[in-house]
């Protein structure tokens, strides 16, 4: 039995003395191929370029297994829809690990690849833009100049610009509110422009999902220019050049007769105090009749039927935002159209209609 004993502890250390020459070597061993030596080190980077995000325990994880003398493990990738795969056997639990690891590698093999070809792309074209002679340089400046090519000009420069077109006067800081949200496949982002008159102040246009934050601000900013530019009063307003109104409101920094100091220009009246707490403020005690121009499902526009002294009466060709919830009674329906009764109203934006009903 001694004898025996011995023999037995005798495999063990030839078998062990033999995994680490075949490992040193990089040769397979009967019963089970060893893997690299950084599997998986090589595994965990491969991860966390292809998820584009640092990888946890969680992600990868490993479960040994003991058959006899010999070892087998398992690895599930959680980053991976929990994909698994099994390592030959081995002589230690750490070599199975590093085979599992390795048999992950096989199998991603081609993707590996693609996610190198891609990460070469870069240094190739800082290479081809550095061999590029003067006269080169010159001809592709021309090109970009002729085709209108400007990397400065993005959709958040031209929503931007578009912006204070429309409002006549430089944006101030909180205008245009960027938010960007971490989403499954990368982010996504919102856009909120409050110097926007009317109802268009309280939309929020939201863009594609993108793989970084500044692409998905550039999204949103690019649906919101789409649909601002669809839309015909403000692309008016746009086109429109800057100037005082066209009614009885006085030019920049001057007092009307209404409450406040107003800065009119081209149709829109912006509150020179407006700030976070101002709200609306009635014109006036009684009511009003005139009859509803344009109505399009949440807002519109009315006209009085009396001529109404303030300095904003003139703006917006003398017509009168009214929205939906402004409607008196439930379910109040109205049309182009309408004769209606109504309190006028002035806000940072300028007059509105409030306790709108039937006349």
């Amino acid at each position: 039995l001694a004898q025996a004993a011995l023999r037995g502890r005798r495999r063990v250390h030839f078998w062990r003395n033999s995994a680490s020459a075949a490992m040193e070597l990089g040769v397979p061993l009967p019963g089970g191929s060893l893997a690299p030596a950084d599997a998986k080190t090589d595994l965990n980077q491969f991860c966390q370029r292809y998820c584009k995000r640092p990888v946890t325990k969680q992600d990868i994880v490993y479960v040994v297994n003991r058959f006899g003398p010999q070892y087998q493990s398992i690895v599930k990738l959680n980053c991976f829809s929990g994909q698994e795969y099994a390592g030959h056997l081995s002589i230690s639990a750490k070599e199975a690990e590093k085979s599992a690891a390795h048999q992950a590698l096989l199998a991603y093999a081609s993707t590996i690849e693609a996610l190198a070809e891609k990460g070469d792309q870069p240094k190739n074209r800082r290479k081809i833009q550095q061999q590029l002679t003067p006269q080169q340089l010159a001809e592709k400046k021309a090109k970009q100049a002729e085709e209108g090519e400007n990397p400065a000009i993005t959709p958040k420069t031209k929503l931007n610009s578009l912006c204070m077109k429309i409002a006549k006067r430089y944006l101030q800081k909180g205008e245009t509110v960027y938010t960007c949200h971490k989403v499954a496949g990368g982010y996504q982002a919102t856009v909120k422009l409050v110097a926007l008159p009317g109802d268009w102040a309280g939309r929020c246009w939201a863009g594609e999902v993108c793989s970084t934050k500044q692409k998905a601000e550039q999204s949103a900013a690019g649906i919101a220019l789409e649909q601002i530019l669809a839309d015909p009063e403000l692309s008016a307003e746009a086109e429109r050049p800057k100037g005082k109104g066209r009614g009885k409101g006085k030019g920049k920094g001057e007092k009307g007769e209404g409450k406040g100091d107003y800065w009119s220009y081209g149709g829109w009246v912006w509150q020179a105090s407006a700030g976070p707490d101002d709200g609306r403020q009635r014109v006036g005690e009684g009511m009003l009749t005139g009859e509803i121009l344009e109505w399009k499902e949440t807002y519109g526009w009315l006209k009085a039927d009396t001529e109404i002294d303030h300095p904003a009466a003139g703006f917006r060709e003398g017509k009168i935002y009214v929205n939906k919830k402004d409607l008196g009674g439930e379910g109040a329906e109205v049309a182009a159209g309408s004769k209606v009764k109504f309190f006028l109203y002035e806000d940072p934006a300028g007059l509105g209609a409030e306790e709108v009903v039937a006349a």
